[in-house]
């Protein structure tokens, strides 16, 4: 028998700890943003792929993408950046890639060696913190309150690595109903943050891939690209959880110097290799031609899921634990008492047939375990209701919810 594990790179991702049951199939699913089932509409997305094939021809399956990606979902989402995120960008600056993700791993095999500092926000995206932790990056987390990252606590962080002789590879943010904190920052707590980050010469690293799901409340704001001019801000977003998880499009915008390397780690070649050019003809000619109503119908969807969450958390929970009231995206994150061990309970809760995220998946030591996160954009309404009910039982037979 060969024994491979003397033959494996040592360039293996490092391992990282995840909570016993966090894969497995459960009817209840809080844990996964998903796509909103329903508003995918097959005969539609059965057309757009066929109006792309139509227009590329033969040839926009035979040859290999074009660099960059497909040239005109770069020009309509320069449009959309335009239009909704208050920044103008060349398409030839645009590239699409299998997903944020995908994106944010190019940046980070430019960017990360073992040991690089990261900062990052008081809870951040368990994905991408989880590709970090996997390079040996090492994330640290910021303060925040209910309007994004502290300036003060930001500077704070900044001064010590400055202290230690060492800086930081880039400021990590995701200022658009935060996932999972929720919060949206403001333009002046931007505007703030962004002056911290030049001060220090740090770039910003800004994820928007929740932008399109504004529920209700105020419009959002200019987005970090659109307060500055010094090419110190990274943008990646994305259309896979507007779309579906299945398609894997999103998209970055960068620096010209960023840009480069990533080609250069890439092979001289974007898109990222694994990017479906059938997808991308595929989402374009479906947002041309159905993008605002679909942005509607997700928003009804998800405003009536929310509300359900919301509803439920209230009936349920008492009125000690806390969770904000979300404006938009796809999550709510709640605090319980003190004594709740969210990543230890979790495998009882699967058992019950409801999965969620504990609080540690979203910070780098994987503490704070009283918090979860509970994404609600998978079930229905009604299935929220029934989860959140035996989630609620089960809190209360573990003595959370006494007080």
């Amino acid at each position: 028998m060969v024994d491979y594990s003397t033959l494996f790179s040592r360039n293996l991702p490092r391992a990282v700890a995840v909570p016993p049951g966090i894969d497995a199939a459960v009817k209840y699913i809080f844990s996964i943003t998903n796509a909103v089932p329903e508003v995918i509409g097959f005969d539609e997305y059965l057309a757009a792929a066929r109006a792309g094939l139509d227009a590329g021809g033969p040839n926009s399956l035979a040859a290999y993408p074009p660099p960059g990606g497909h040239f005109g979902l770069r020009e309509l989402i320069a449009e959309r950046l335009a239009a909704n995120r208050g920044f103008n960008v060349s398409p030839d600056n645009v590239l699409i890639s299998d997903g944020a993700g995908g994106a944010i791993h190019l940046l980070l095999e430019v960017f990360i060696n073992p040991g690089d500092a990261v900062l990052v926000e008081e809870f951040t995206y368990l994905g991408s913190l989880r590709v970090m932790l996997e390079r040996g990056a090492e994330p640290i987390h910021v303060a925040c309150d209910e309007d994004g990252m502290l300036p003060d606590a930001l500077e704070d962080a900044l001064r010590s690595l400055d202290a230690a002789g060492r800086r930081a590879k880039f400021v990590w943010m995701i200022p658009v109903y935060q996932n999972p904190l929720g919060f949206t920052v403001s333009e002046p707590r931007r505007r703030a943050l962004l002056d911290v980050a030049q001060r220090y010469d740090v770039p910003i690293l800004e994820n928007e891939s929740y932008a399109d799901f504004r529920i209700d409340g105020a419009p959002l704001p200019t987005a970090f690209s659109g307060l500055t001019d010094r090419d110190d801000v990274m943008y990646v977003s994305s259309f896979t959880k507007l779309l579906g998880c299945g398609l894997r499009v999103g998209f970055g915008v960068m620096p010209p110097a960023v840009g480069q390397a990533l080609q250069q780690v890439n092979g001289g070649v974007l898109p990222r290799r694994g990017v479906s050019h059938l997808a991308t003809m595929m989402v374009y000619e479906y947002l041309r031609e159905h993008g605002a109503e679909h942005v509607e119908a997700v928003r009804q969807a998800l405003e009536a899921r929310r509300d359900a969450m919301v509803d439920a958390l209230e009936q349920n929970f008492p009125s000690f634990c806390q969770w904000p009231h979300p404006q938009g995206g796809m999550l709510i994150f709640v605090r319980l008492p003190e004594n709740a061990d969210t990543w230890a309970t979790l495998p009882k809760a699967v058992a019950r047939g409801v999965k969620y995220n504990p609080g540690g998946m979203f910070r780098a030591d994987r503490d704070r375990n009283n918090y979860l996160r509970l994404a609600y954009s998978h079930n229905t309404p009604e299935e929220i209701r029934e989860g959140i009910a035996r989630l609620a039982e089960l809190f209360r037979e573990e003595g959370y919810f006494e007080g």
